[in-house]
């Protein structure tokens, strides 16, 4: 075997090995608007530098008919390979978003790192219905005093209302206040009238600027909006602006 027909082979092996991966992270880890928010197209150039460049790489160089050592060397390379792309996918999936929260008027992406940081068990989200990541509101009692005790408490210990899991239910047009907490349309025009997304986005969606509610989306990569539909309080899409709130 010449030297770049084995570096195909890996390349070709490589291939097969990536496309369940990102599969994986684009369908199931980081579905929708969280593959460009929420670091899913980071993650995947990770499994790509290291599956699809690193690998194959080294057998190109190293790959020489005859060379004693050629057995070990590629021995050598496969494990680190693998080694690497173990590691790389583990980060990936641990770092993928567990629920997007609907809290005091904006939604948030978070993550296991999130929960654990405000010392909540993430194993919570487990009872809650509906698939990955989440989707949930956190509701607080009507009474202004408890209430009030609540976020008093939330203050004092540093902790995001947004991180209060029992009282989380799961995300309805019911939980969603439009009225008060949707960001005015005339405000959202001001804000993308530098990046013009909002007619494009209209365009992919359908329908008018009215037909829609957006709320504010905070991720670790971007702050952007959601859009809600009005009617029946469904999320359909993620709008990026140049501006921001």
């Amino acid at each position: 075997m010449t030297r770049f027909r084995a570096f195909l082979v890996h390349l070709g092996i490589s291939l097969a090995v990536f496309a369940v991966l990102a599969a994986l992270v684009v369908f199931v880890w980081y579905p929708d608007f969280f593959f460009e928010a929420d670091g899913g197209w980071q993650g995947l150039r990770l499994i790509i530098l290291v599956d699809l460049v690193a690998g194959p790489l080294l057998t190109l160089i190293v790959y020489k008919p005859g060379k004693p050592s050629l057995r070990t060397d590629l021995s050598i390379i496969a494990l680190f390979q693998i080694g690497c792309l173990i590691v790389g996918t583990w980060v990936v999936f641990n770092e993928r978003p567990l629920a997007l929260v609907y809290s005091d008027g904006r939604f948030f992406s978070m993550t296991r790192g999130d929960f654990e940081a405000a010392k909540v068990d993430p194993g919570v989200l487990d009872a809650l219905p509906g698939s990955w990541p989440k989707r949930v509101a956190v509701v607080l009692p009507d009474d202004p005093t408890v209430q009030s005790e609540i976020r008093g408490a939330a203050f004092r210990s540093g902790r995001p209302i947004r991180t209060f899991t029992e009282h989380y239910v799961p995300l309805t047009a019911e939980a969603l206040d439009i009225d008060r907490e949707a960001i005015a349309p005339a405000e959202l025009e001001a804000l993308d009238r530098n990046s013009g997304h909002l007619p494009l986005w209209l365009e992919r969606h359908g329908g008018a600027l009215e037909d829609y509610a957006f709320f504010g989306f905070a991720t670790r990569y971007h702050y952007a909006f959601l859009g809600v539909r009005r009617d029946d309080g469904e999320i359909v899409g993620m709008l990026r602006t140049q501006g921001q709130l």
